[in-house]
């Protein structure tokens, strides 16, 4: 992550110096989002926000 707190793509470009390859690879290696997390978190939002919306639910069964 950068030092302002913004998360950013991680790459090898020119402006890596011997000073902060170490840090390039690692955050390369070690990304700031956790991907399978936000996924996860995205459906389980979407989730709770339809059970929220006050619709009655079908009685004795499913409906198609």
């Amino acid at each position: 992550m950068q030092e302002n707190g913004q998360h950013h793509v991680a790459r090898i470009d020119e402006t890596v110096t011997s000073a902060n390859l170490h840090e390039r690879a690692e955050a390369i290696a070690v990304p700031d989002f956790d991907y399978v997390q936000q996924g996860i978190d995205a459906v389980i939002s979407a989730v709770a926000r339809h059970g929220q919306r006050g619709e009655p639910k079908p009685k004795g069964g499913a409906e198609h």
